[in-house]
């Protein structure tokens, strides 16, 4: 008895719920059966869809911390350990509602302890696995907006690599939010070195991340750097959720991590005359046919491109200023 899951973690504002509510949309609309959302947030206020299953109904993070007099890091580290305490309640609630082979989409509180060294959710995981014979994908959002500062993006980094290792899950880096790039300015380096940090050189890490610094934290940046550079163990997938087409991208690279195949459905209203496929094939073939190489969506390489070719001409300019003085002439 097999069940599908993702895992979507990620800091507070990265984009968890938004993510979540439109891999549901997109989901439906490709017609996948046994599709559930399942908050696990104990903070959440309130939700822009309807889960199927919410955490809260077991324990609530502002109750727990008027109760017990605590911070909200407090409550959440609280509520998750209780939530290992009762994981038979959760495993009875999701076998109640997912079947063999339903597909069930995890969302996660935004406080990054909880994913890169607290063990509690990670037990509540492998709880799943042996129980409900789960398999997860974790899918780790880092906003895209920290590729603008050097420092903060290598951050972002390191607590991908802490997730990988202490979930010990099949995992996929997610840049969030990358139709918004135009709204943080120009970025540094093309955006194809921050999908694969490892084209970065130590060199652009420290001339960027520790500028005007203290030296000491030069030295650490330079160290960690190198990490980076040497194992090159953390790449990025951009995604924008209003962009159906890097979601579908995303979705099959998560199908295959999952070892997940989708069941077409076979609803005779469906079907065109033309080429005898069902709506919910026809529109994955059309997302398909929007992709180009590497996964992103055709007018997106495009930018990506022009932008990749500006830098490079100002580049140029910058290394022969006599020869750009010349031609501007």
């Amino acid at each position: 008895m097999v069940r599908y899951g993702q895992v979507v973690v990620g800091a507070a504002g990265a984009g968890k719920t938004t993510y979540c509510n439109g891999v549901r949309h997109l989901l439906s609309l490709q017609k996948r059966d046994s599709l559930f959302v399942v908050n696990l947030d104990p903070a959440s206020d309130n939700y822009a869809y309807e889960c199927d299953l919410d955490v809260r109904d077991l324990v609530c993070a502002r109750e727990v911390a008027q109760k017990y007099e605590l911070g909200p890091n407090g409550a959440l580290v609280f509520c998750m350990e209780h939530l290992e305490r009762n994981v038979s309640w959760l495993c009875e609630k999701l076998e109640s509602i997912a079947s063999e082979g339903s597909y069930v989409v995890f969302d996660c509180p935004g406080q990054v302890e909880l994913f890169s060294s607290h063990a509690s959710f990670k037990n509540v995981l492998r709880k799943l696995e042996k129980r409900l014979g789960f398999r997860f994908v974790c899918v780790h959002l880092v906003d895209v907006q920290l590729c603008t500062d050097h420092a903060n993006f290598l951050s972002a980094i390191l607590l991908s690599l802490g997730v990988m290792l202490n979930l010990e899950l099949s995992h996929v880096n997610c840049l969030s939010k990358c139709d918004t790039i135009a709204t943080h300015g120009d970025l540094a380096l093309p955006l194809e070195r921050y999908l694969d940090p490892s084209l970065m050189s130590t060199s652009q890490f420290r001339s960027r991340a520790s500028r005007g610094l203290s030296p000491k934290f030069d030295r650490l940046t330079q160290g960690l750097a190198e990490l980076n550079e040497d194992y090159s163990l953390v790449d990025f997938t951009p995604i924008a959720v209003e962009d159906g087409r890097s979601m579908h991208a995303l979705l099959r690279t998560l199908d295959k991590c999952l070892g997940y195949t989708a069941k077409a459905a076979k609803d005779a209203k469906d079907v065109q005359a033309e080429t005898g496929a069902t709506e919910a094939q026809a529109l994955v073939a059309a997302l398909d046919a929007s992709l180009g190489d590497g996964g992103l969506s055709v007018d997106w390489q495009e930018h990506f491109a022009r932008f990749a070719a500006a830098r490079e001409g100002n580049r140029k300019g910058e290394e022969d200023p006599q020869k750009t003085q010349i031609n501007s002439k």
